[in-house]
C-alpha cells in the first residue's frame, strides 16, 4: 500500500513536503491510501473525507476510522484527477477543509 501524506491546518489541507507524489497511475484499486496528521482544532471530531470527481461527482466518502487515514475509493482512482476535502464534527460543532486535487497518469 502506498500512502499520501498531507497536514490539516485549520480548515487548509497541504500536501507533507516529505512525501512524493509523483508517479500515480490511474487504475490502482486498494493500493493508495491518505493519511492525515491535523491541527488542534480537530481534536474530538468524527473525520470523514469526502472524494468527487472534478465535475463535482461525489464517489464513495470514507470514515477516518483510527482517526488519521483512510483507502482511497476505487471510483477515484479510475480517474487522473480527484479531488477530496475533510468534513469533522463533534457535538453542535462542525468544520470542514478546503478540497485537495490528486493528480494521476494514464
Amino acid at each position: 500500500m502506498r500512502t499520501l501524506y498531507f497536514e490539516v491546518d485549520k480548515q487548509v489541507i497541504s500536501k507533507d513536503p516529505k512525501c512524493d507524489y509523483s508517479n500515480l497511475v490511474v487504475g490502482s484499486e486498494g493500493y493508495l491510501e491518505l493519511s492525515f496528521r491535523f491541527s488542534k482544532e480537530w481534536d474530538g471530531c468524527v473525520k470523514v473525507v469526502q472524494f468527487l470527481s472534478m465535475r463535482g461527482e461525489e464517489y464513495t466518502p470514507r470514515y477516518l476510522a483510527n482517526g488519521y487515514s483512510c483507502p482511497i475509493p476505487p471510483e477515484a482512482t479510475a480517474n487522473k484527477r480527484f479531488k477530496f476535502r475533510i468534513l469533522g464534527k463533534r457535538d453542535d460543532y462542525k468544520i470542514t477543509t478546503n478540497h485537495m486535487t490528486i493528480s494521476q497518469k494514464g
